[in-house]
């Protein structure tokens, strides 16, 4: 029992540094409100329209930012003050989920209203997590980066797990605009967190290149390291392909199981524990060795749910492939982002990031495309593509660079 408790106080080790744990603290506050932005939206489209290709095309516009202004965060990253940068995106999250909470609290909303707000919370996120990610190696030292990284996940996952079932119930009970004046206040307390913590000056390198050439430097890189190419194109798979199923889920709960939106949060909330059982399990270890073995094996899982999720009628079956998607898309986003960080340049890092949560940013367009094909044919095919998407991107990568898996 003593052992298990060492173990499980181990696994947090990285909280003992009190600059991360301010921002760790934010991150578990602002999961929260990406959480509750995340249902609410799915569930009030899904109500407004009643089809996964509206929810896809939200989705989109959402995405649309990363694609452009995510690589740009990434130069912003390494050229100016992290902390400034955090405090400015987070009040800007702050704010556009108050305005979402106002227009539905005092009328009745429109989808272009919808679109114009999830585009302006895109252009927050596409600078979020660079900026977040590339700050962490100057809080803790190298050898607990992986369990800081896990740390983050475990944030994610942790509020995944309690967000959408509290959110789900509020909204039920109350209303929409609930959930998103849940999202306006955890956002005013991550800027109260990010404001306590102190970066040093050497976390802004000072670069006099010009910023074309300095966004430039980061795609030549990951160009001519194969190592990081065949790692960065095998995200697409769960991070890309697999994660659009997000736009299935309530055509999934309402037409083939015939349930409301606490079975939609139900499943949201089952799935955070497997991403909560994947974070633990890189968090409790001192070094995260075979890497790119790793994100093989929980990719094929991954993909194997989603096979799953298309072939089950049994809604006990559901929530035991939303845990394997969980921990699989942490467990290989937590062995992803420590391998690129492991292998790119210090003063390169916040782009290579970036150019990596492409992959975040392709996904609703394969919500889109998926979402269409189960408008039209079902949404078991949905499922049997994106399952399909997955191995085809596994195949490809085991092809060109068959190494990956001896990535350490």
């Amino acid at each position: 029992m003593t052992k298990n408790y060492k173990k499980f106080f181990f696994a947090f080790r990285s909280l003992n540094n009190k600059n991360f744990r301010h921002l760790w603290f934010g991150q578990v506050l602002s999961a929260f409100g990406m959480h509750s932005d995340m249902i609410a939206r799915a569930w009030l489209v899904w109500t407004i329209t009643g089809s996964s290709t509206a929810i896809g095309s939200v989705l989109l516009v959402r995405a649309f930012p990363m694609l452009f202004l995510g690589i740009v965060g990434g130069v912003a990253a390494d050229r100016f003050n992290k902390k400034r940068l955090l405090l400015f995106i987070q009040s800007w999250s702050a704010f556009m989920h108050l305005i979402m909470f106002l227009i539905l609290f005092y009328g009745d909303i429109q989808m272009w209203q919808i679109y114009l707000i999830s585009f302006g919370l895109g252009t927050s996120m596409a600078m979020n997590q660079p900026t977040r990610t590339s700050i962490i190696p100057y809080l803790v030292d190298s050898k607990n980066l992986a369990n800081a990284l896990s740390l983050n996940s475990i944030a994610i996952n942790g509020t995944r797990f309690i967000g959408p079932a509290l959110i789900s119930i509020l909204i039920y009970s109350v209303d929409i605009w609930a959930a998103y004046l849940c999202a306006f206040v955890s956002y005013f307390f991550v800027i109260i967190f990010t404001t306590k913590i102190k970066l040093s000056s050497s976390s802004v390198i000072k670069q006099k290149s010009n910023p074309l050439r300095q966004l430039l430097e980061g795609f030549i890189y990951i160009k001519d390291n194969r190592v990081v190419l065949a790692v960065v194109f095998l995200g697409l798979a769960p991070l890309s392909i697999g994660f659009a199923h997000q736009t299935l889920l309530p055509q999934l709960v309402d037409q083939k199981f015939g349930e409301g939106v606490r079975f939609l949060g139900l499943i949201q909330s089952t799935g955070a524990i497997g991403g909560l059982l994947g974070g633990f399990y890189i968090a409790t270890r001192n070094r995260l060795n075979n890497k790119g073995r790793l994100m093989l094996i929980v990719t094929v899982s991954y993909a194997a749910s989603l096979f799953g999720f298309g072939i089950s009628s049994l809604e006990w079956a559901l929530f035991i492939l939303i845990i394997i998607i969980g921990s699989s898309q942490t467990i290989f986003r937590s062995s992803n982002s420590l391998t690129i960080i492991e292998l790119s340049p210090e003063k390169l890092r916040g782009r290579v990031l970036s150019i990596t949560l492409l992959d975040n940013a392709l996904s609703p367009v394969f919500g889109l495309l998926v979402g269409v094909i189960a408008d039209n044919w079902g949404v078991n095919v949905g499922y049997y593509m994106l399952s399909l998407g997955c191995f085809v991107i596994i195949l490809i990568v085991l092809l060109i660079y068959p190494r990956i898996k001896n990535i350490s």
